[in-house]
């Protein structure tokens, strides 16, 4: 069995700008591209209409008062600049790809965008023209119906985890409301800022004079997401009558949190239930069976919270036998401890996986940034290392007994009396 290797806390260089804020830093002289990450509080938790901070995180910085969205588009393109956007539940994400040599005049452009931000009539009726087609054809796909009905029955539906968008609701949405949003939440001097790549003293001066406003505005208190516990559904089924194939997603809220030794051991057994390749679910359902391209078993954490998922795409005929496939692999971890062989395949998998996770400048401060995101720290990458070293099969084996328990099962396809 390998050894886990001696992990280095993922801690950022630190450059304090002259408003205060701190700039995160991973540099690297070795690559050629910088990646300038700006997240904020302005996730989906904090809006007042469905999609407004989706439609905030999307139009923002397409234009500015002084630039037009023509303008700017040709000066991304000109430049081979790249612009990456996402919005989650807390928080809303901006990252910005491109050469150093580019960096004085892309980031006086950064603080135009939030110094003058402007969200003009077409660019919004744009966005609600293609946010109603994706929503719709969304709903069309059993992938979609069954995560949202999932996280619906866990979290609830008032929930900001639970909450979904509809068609019909983007005709309450304004272009007011989308500017308001903006203007409440997108505040660079509040931002939590990472740069990457190579870092010179010019870059930092260049984001001393572009990156620094002061704010008169009080930062967005972070949200807790606290988590209500909601009844008790064993099943649910979403009747999609015109696809051939039906989607599975199984699971539940883990009792334990983030920091605890536990969850870093059911990491290991959720690694051998359905965590790679030669898992159980993986070797059951798609190797003899051939029910599945793919299944998975996954944990996903958010803040104050983690939602175990099991989740496939099987043939609509297949969908109530790979169910039973599936809780007799369960039923086996809970009755069967596992083989010393197979644990330390496990373990091997796993320490390669973490060290590809944080093999390259980008992979590293994409993963700091995503600790910050849901309030994690280096205990995690601590335990975990502790836990490959020393969890046995007999400790797998409880586990399994008192948490792969009181699962919800949720299917979406054509109704099962009509296969």
């Amino acid at each position: 069995m390998l050894q886990p290797p001696s992990i280095q806390p993922l801690i950022p260089q630190q450059h304090t700008l002259p408003n205060g804020n701190t700039l995160h830093l991973f540099p690297n002289d070795a690559i050629g591209i910088v990646k300038l990450d700006i997240t904020l509080e302005a996730g989906s938790a904090y809006q007042t209409l469905k999609s407004q901070a989706h439609a905030a995180n999307q139009l923002f910085g397409e234009a500015t008062a002084i630039h037009s969205a023509e303008q700017i588009a040709q000066f991304l393109d000109f430049h081979g600049i790249v612009v990456e956007r996402s919005a989650d539940v807390c928080q809303s994400n901006i990252s910005y790809y491109f050469l150093r040599k580019f960096a004085d005049q892309l980031l006086p452009l950064i603080a135009e965008s939030f110094q003058q931000p402007l969200v003009t009539p077409q660019l919004f009726q744009s966005y609600l023209s293609r946010r109603t087609n994706q929503i719709s054809t969304n709903l069309q796909k059993t992938s979609y119906q069954a995560r949202n009905r999932y996280y619906q029955l866990l979290y609830g539906f008032q929930h900001p985890i639970g909450t979904y968008a509809l068609p019909a609701d983007l005709q309450h949405l304004t272009l007011q409301s989308v500017q308001d949003f903006i203007h409440l939440h997108y505040h660079l001097a509040h931002a939590h800022l990472i740069l990457s790549g190579p870092i010179d003293d010019q870059l930092l001066a260049l984001a001393d004079n572009h990156l620094a406003p002061t704010s008169a505005s009080a930062p967005t208190a972070p949200l807790p997401l606290t988590v209500t516990p909601q009844p008790y559904v064993p099943t649910s089924h979403i009747s999609l009558p015109n696809n051939v194939q039906s989607t599975i997603r199984i699971g539940r809220l883990l009792p334990f949190p983030w920091h605890s030794l536990d969850y870093t051991r059911f990491m290991v057994l959720n690694t051998l239930l359905g965590g790679y390749f030669g898992s159980r679910l993986m070797s059951n359902l798609r190797e003899d069976k051939g029910y599945t391209y793919g299944i998975y078993s996954q944990t996903q954490i958010f803040r104050n919270s983690i939602a175990l998922y099991i989740t496939a795409d099987v043939a609509a005929q297949s969908t109530p036998d790979a169910v039973h496939q599936i809780f007799q692999e369960i039923n086996r971890l809970q009755q069967e401890p596992v083989t010393d062989a197979e644990l330390d395949r496990v373990r091997n998998y796993m320490m390669g996986d973490f060290i590809r996770s944080i093999d390259g400048t980008f992979e590293i401060s994409e993963r700091y940034r995503q600790m910050v995101s849901t309030q994690v720290d280096e205990r995690l990458s601590t335990n975990l290392m502790q836990t490959l070293a020393d969890v046995t099969p007999a400790q797998l084996q409880t586990l399994a007994q008192s948490t792969l328990t009181d699962l919800l099962t949720v299917t979406a396809g054509p109704d099962p009396n009509q296969q």
